[in-house]
């Protein structure tokens, strides 16, 4: 029977499917099962709406999360309906080959997943129309909030509206009491300066009275002395002025008289043919000889001819309207000549100007170099365009090969010879020159594999001198001008640039000393710490030893301690004991001095087995601590230089027979002796 009603049920189509997914179904005993099922829902509702108050609680995005998964499960339920139906159809096609109990089994476990989703779907629907319900009323209640909001803040703004006006009219209350305030203080001003007229008045009319003054004819008298009083000020005024321009006259009658007396001093001291020869001073044209920096720029003035140097000091002395009026009084060739000239005069002191600008905006940007190489490199580079030349070159000289070197665009380094050339008259008569008309004699000599000569058409050497010596550190040359000859702004320039490369240099040099002192002492430090956390007298010994090796670049040295009155050696990893009486280290300890030998093997007491076998110098001196006892001695020969003073050689200035930082080595060796043996007295071993 229940083989049979199952083909019976299923044989049948279903009669609708609402939007819902819920089916309904023809066999009483699925609507049985539905019902059964169904009472569940019913149960919910009732304790949803016993609930009703906490569900009120729920946020907006939890109800949005529940209605997605009621949608998603109403997707499913569509798409099960309709694998329902397909097999429904495919049951009613093929009916004779559902015999098997198997085939019905899964029929009925297919139908009762359909029940039941049916069951969940239905659960689900009711929750969903409750959710809606409550949606409906957050939406109402949120609407009547944003009514209440907008109505607050309609008032709001009404409110702060009356606030302003209120502020506004208050403002101008206050701007009003203020106003009033210094009418009043006005007012009271004017009333204590009325009283005071008032009083005066009536003192003035009292003492009419009391003395019986006429009154009109004081008036006239008055009167008549005001006219006379003001025609004497009108006379003295014109007085004045006609004086002032009387005085104005002398004074340019008296410089022009002295001029014409100079004129005529100076053609009476210098013959017929060197007349305008003898209106130039030697230090306002000769800026090469003087080689220093002017204290004005007449020597553009004195340069011109006697003509044009008239033309120019008229304009400085009398003014620019005393020349108009006399270049008006001139023909119009006159005219023309002279205003050209002025012209002419203006720009090129326009140029003079501008290069002079540039040429402090370089040397600003000189200052800034860290290294002589980027000095070197910038001024090659710069310099051409306010020299209007092709090349510019800085040459410094080092001392230890007496050779120049220079940079190339590409920053290689190039050499020269100092003593071959042009080049070598400046470094010997330490003057500068200012060479023109291509002279025969080479420039200077380039040393490249050969010596390569370098000649020009003009050329302009400026010396470099250390600041506060006369010695040469090097040259600036300037190689064809545009024109025939350098001029004289070209010379007063070089004189500015020179002077100041000096300072840099000098500056840059001091820093690379400094540089190099504190190299050294902090090589001298890191050696005495080294020392000082030697564990036994065998390594402190090893590590003195390498302490000289490294800072005055000995190689024969021998280090002795002093105890019991013996002399302690670590040579070889052994330990040796010796007399006090032997060679000059027991010498050295015995009278507390220091020595230096020049030939030891001559020395009566030289010991080979305790000093060392050298033609060198000897230098022996003992370490004392703070008590004056004798803990050590020291003996080295004296042959190399500090590796300190190898890296001063490569400077520009190399102080001879100096050693260390500007300090004979037999000092630089006593000092450092001394901080040694303050050392080894702070060791226990």
């Amino acid at each position: 029977m229940k083989h049979s009603q199952l083909v019976h049920l299923l044989s049948k189509q279903p009669q609708s499917i609402d939007y819902l997914g819920a089916t309904q179904m023809s066999t009483p005993r699925a609507y049985q099962q539905s019902q059964q099922t169904l009472t569940l829902p019913h149960k919910l509702t009732t304790l949803s709406t016993a609930n009703s108050k906490e569900q009120r609680l729920l946020t907006e995005g939890n109800e949005d999360l529940e209605v997605q998964k009621i949608k998603d499960l109403q997707n499913r339920l569509i798409s099960r309906c309709t694998t329902l139906e397909f097999l429904i159809q495919v049951i009613t096609t093929q009916k004779n080959q559902l015999n098997s109990l198997p085939t019905i089994q899964k029929i009925e476990q297919l139908l009762l997943s359909i029940v039941n989703t049916f069951q969940n779907t239905t659960k689900n629907e009711i929750q969903l129309g409750f959710l809606n319900r409550e949606q409906k009323k957050t939406s109402m209640f949120n609407k009547q909030v944003l009514r209440k909001e907008a109505e607050l803040f309609d008032r709001n703004k009404s409110l702060q509206q009356e606030v302003e006006i209120n502020s506004s009219r208050s403002n101008k209350l206050i701007e009003d009491n203020l106003k009033l305030q210094k009418q009043l203080k006005q007012e009271k001003n004017l009333n204590e300066i009325n009283i005071k007229k008032i009083n005066a008045l009536e003192k003035r009319i009292e003492f009419i009275v009391s003395n019986d003054i006429n009154i009109f004819e004081m008036r006239s008298n008055l009167t008549i002395l005001m006219k006379e009083n003001e025609q004497l000020k009108r006379d003295l005024e014109r007085k004045n002025q006609e004086v002032e321009r009387i005085q104005g006259k002398l004074n340019q009658y008296q410089l022009v008289v002295s001029r014409l007396q100079k004129t005529i001093d100076n053609l009476r001291k210098k013959n017929e043919d060197d007349e305008i020869r003898g209106l130039i001073k030697k230090d306002d044209i000769e800026l090469l000889m003087n080689f220093k920096i002017p204290q004005n720029l007449d020597f553009r003035i004195v340069c011109q001819k006697l003509d044009h140097q008239n033309l120019l000091n008229d304009l400085c002395e009398k003014g620019v309207v005393n020349t108009l009026q006399q270049i008006s009084q001139q023909s119009q060739e006159g005219q023309k000549q002279q205003i050209t000239y002025y012209c002419n005069q203006l720009l090129s002191f326009k140029d003079f100007s501008e290069r002079l600008n540039q040429l402090l905006l370089q040397m600003e940007e000189f200052s800034n170099c860290q290294t002589i190489e980027d000095l070197i490199f910038n001024v090659n580079r710069q310099l051409p365009q306010i020299f209007k030349c092709e090349t510019a070159k800085l040459w410094l000289l080092e001392t230890k090969n007496g050779l120049l070197y220079s940079y190339l665009e590409t920053r290689q380094q190039i050499k020269a010879l100092q003593d071959k050339g042009l080049i070598a008259d400046t470094f010997k008569l330490y003057q500068a020159q200012n060479i023109g008309s291509k002279p025969k004699k080479a420039i200077i000599y380039r040393i490249n594999e050969s010596e390569q000569p370098e000649y020009a058409k003009s050329a302009l050497i400026l010396p470099i001198f250390c600041i506060g010596q006369n010695i040469i550190r090097g040259c600036l040359i300037i190689l064809n001008s545009e024109y025939e000859q350098f001029s004289f702004d070209e010379e007063y320039f070089g004189i500015i640039i020179s002077s100041f490369l000096g300072n840099i240099i000098q500056r840059l040099v001091d820093k690379e000393s400094w540089q190099i002192a504190q190299k050294y002492r902090s090589l001298m430090n890191n050696q005495l710490t080294d020392i000082l956390r030697s564990q036994n007298k065998q390594i402190a010994s090893e590590r003195i030893k390498l302490s000289f090796k490294r800072i005055f670049g000995f190689q024969m040295i021998r280090f002795y301690f002093v105890e019991n009155e013996q002399l302690l050696s670590y040579e070889d990893q052994k330990e040796q004991k010796f007399s006090l009486d032997y060679g000059l280290a027991g010498m050295a300890v015995r009278n507390k001095q220091r020595y230096i030998v020049n030939d030891i093997k001559r020395s009566v007491n030289f010991n080979p087995k305790v000093d060392l076998t050298t033609i060198l110098p000897i230098f022996v001196q003992p370490l004392l601590n703070k008590q004056d006892v004798v803990i050590g001695v020291i003996e080295t020969c004296l042959k190399n230089k500090l590796s300190i003073d190898m890296e001063r050689e490569h400077l520009l200035e190399v102080s001879e027979n100096l050693f260390g930082i500007e300090e004979p080595l037999t000092s630089q060796l006593q000092s450092y002796v001394e901080l040694l043996a303050g050392t080894l007295s702070n060791i226990k071993f």
